[in-house]
């Protein structure tokens, strides 16, 4: 056992600390979602109008095979790290500087080929800094407050959703002051956080040889050894599956099967998109505060998880009914409640099955496996899903129904957290 194992935390974290710490994920989730959200398929649509199903699905696939590897070896890097600045610390720093400079290509692009390089270049950026900036959370956050702690960081999904939502698809109309918003608020949001987290150098003893091989064969963890882990892991990647299908769809969802635009004369779909994402960021935060506390408060993880789970699948459904507006906004409500519980109480749990406190790095850099792939699938299967004429949604969304209940089935096996 190596000094890190030893010294699991148990000191309860401060308000400041959970204060700052929320901020810089709010920060980092606010900088990618409104690029998936809204940006690269405005972009896409620039480049091909006529092809921008696929021009999105293209890029997405490979930037999410490049963040996969970019998350494992970010947490796996970090893990190892003996800077004078810490463990963690290095990599936000480096990880923000390289994700501004890939806005700029990617603001730039004209053709699929520079979109892709952009795309490219802001997953291994952004995923080496938020690989480490959640590593934080098994480094410093002991198991009593891991579900409020969670509760708190899981606002960077909704909060991010909404400002993708209004500020970039509503308020800012120039491409140009999109970019700089988003490239701002990483940085703004960042730097509180780096400036007081306590992130203590690595003895270099207690750092393990660096060995490419090595580090590539510690990346896998055993199933059979650690079941909960697994599915755990099996779990977020159906949901996140399910999620990554209806936001990054729900744009040309809005176009071409409600027709809102039609329905709505004067008003842009992705106007309608910011507030059906307002609507349903209340209902995410307000199940996202509430299932965070009582989870820690009963001690109780798989219930509430498999719980919102079931209810995302809820939303699905809704989704895949006759497109009516009444019925797209109950949805975005089930979804906001469903999606809010779930991340809260999953990254609690998560946390609570991670194998070693020493390669927390790189176990949680595993778990992104679970949401990066569903990034990279999603948008082949929903090629696949959405038929010759891309506009079958109501088959896309009864894949992601199904993918959410089995997700949400999948966390009760579990027996190391309650």
């Amino acid at each position: 056992m190596t000094a890190i194992d030893a010294a699991r935390p148990v000191r309860p974290v401060t308000a400041g600390f959970i204060a700052a710490f929320t901020l810089a994920v709010i920060g980092a989730f606010v900088s990618f979602m409104p690029l998936f959200q809204v940006l690269l398929p405005l972009k896409a649509a620039a480049i091909d109008p006529a092809g921008k199903a696929v021009v999105l699905s293209t890029v997405a696939f490979f930037g999410a095979l490049t963040a996969s590897v970019a998350n494992l070896m970010a947490g796996a890097i970090s893990d190892r790290t003996t800077s004078r600045l810490g463990r963690r610390r290095p990599w936000m720093l480096l990880g923000a500087a390289g994700t501004v400079a890939s806005y700029l290509v990617i603001m730039s692009a004209d053709s699929v080929e520079r979109l892709l390089v952009g795309v490219i270049g802001f997953q291994l950026a952004f995923n080496f800094l938020f690989a480490a900036l959640l590593a934080v959370l098994p480094d410093r956050v002991p198991d009593v407050q891991k579900g409020r702690v969670s509760a708190f960081l899981s606002l960077g999904h909704p909060i991010g959703q909404v400002a993708g939502a209004i500020l970039i698809g509503g308020l800012l109309l120039t491409e140009a002051s999109r970019y700089l918003a988003i490239s701002l608020v990483l940085v703004v949001s960042l730097a509180p956080f780096l400036m007081v987290v306590k992130d203590s150098p690595l003895a270099k003893a207690d750092a393990a040889p660096f060995s490419p091989r090595a580090m590539l064969a510690g990346l896998w963890v055993d199933p059979r050894k650690h079941p909960d882990f697994a599915l755990a892991w099996l779990s977020r990647f159906l949901v996140l599956a399910a999620m990554t299908l209806t936001q990054s769809y729900m744009l040309f969802y809005l176009q071409d099967a409600l027709r809102y635009e039609a329905l709505f004369p004067g008003q842009r779909a992705e106007q309608g998109l910011a507030l059906l994402t307002a609507v349903s960021t209340l209902a995410n935060i307000t199940c996202a505060m509430l299932g965070g506390a009582l989870s820690d408060r009963l001690g109780r993880r798989k219930l509430f998880a498999a719980g919102a789970a079931l209810v995302i699948g809820a939303a699905m459904l809704t989704f895949s009914l006759v497109p009516a507006w009444p019925l797209v906004v109950a949805g975005f409500v089930l979804f906001g409640c469903g999606a809010g519980c779930y991340h809260a109480v999953d990254y609690a749990l998560v946390s609570q099955v991670l194998p070693s406190q020493a390669d927390a790095g790189k176990d949680l850099g595993v778990i992104n496996l679970a949401n990066t792939l569903p990034q990279a699938l999603a948008p082949v299967l929903a090629i696949w899903v959405l038929g010759p004429a891309h506009m079958n949604y109501h088959a896309l969304f009864l894949v992601a129904a199904g993918l959410a209940v089995a997700g949400g089935l999948v966390i009760l096996p579990i027996r190391g957290v309650r």
